[in-house]
């Protein structure tokens, strides 16, 4: 009677941790951390791409010892014409001396750019495009 109970024990906890190291073997195998067992869901992911939870990053790449004020300037303004547009973007200035200032957009994985600080408004309807393939549309509504 008591292996009978011991097989009946065992059969549920198989039950019960079979599906959790499936999901952990196949987050082993695929490195996505929505698979993982009480891991991380999509919601959050959107919200650690950047460090105030935009999905698109705006990086200008400017000379310091010419370009600082006006990268400054030129990151709001880029940053409210993407509020126009309903995407919220955050801006990353990379000091890089004796380069000429440049914009890249960073969307997801994907990249647009780089564009010269002149041109940089070429890549905004690219860059709300990509945005908008990538964010799920329950997420644009929130």
């Amino acid at each position: 009677m008591l292996s009978r109970n011991i097989k009946i024990l065992i059969a549920i906890i198989v039950v019960v941790v079979l599906p959790t190291v499936a999901a952990l073997a196949w987050y082993a195998v695929t490195k996505d951390p929505t698979i993982r067992p009480l891991g991380i869901t999509k919601q959050a992911l959107v919200e650690q791409t950047s460090d105030d939870g935009a999905m698109l990053t705006i990086v200008i790449r400017f000379d310091p010892d010419e370009d600082t004020k006006t990268s400054e300037l030129l990151g709001t303004k880029i940053a409210y014409a993407f509020e126009a547009k309903g995407v919220v973007g955050s801006v990353k200035r990379l000091p890089v001396p004796g380069n000429e200032m440049t914009v890249t957009y960073l969307i997801g994985a994907s990249t647009i750019g780089p564009y010269p600080a002149s041109h940089a408004s070429t890549g905004i309807n690219a860059a709300v495009g990509a945005y908008r393939m990538i964010v799920p549309p329950e997420i644009l509504e929130n």
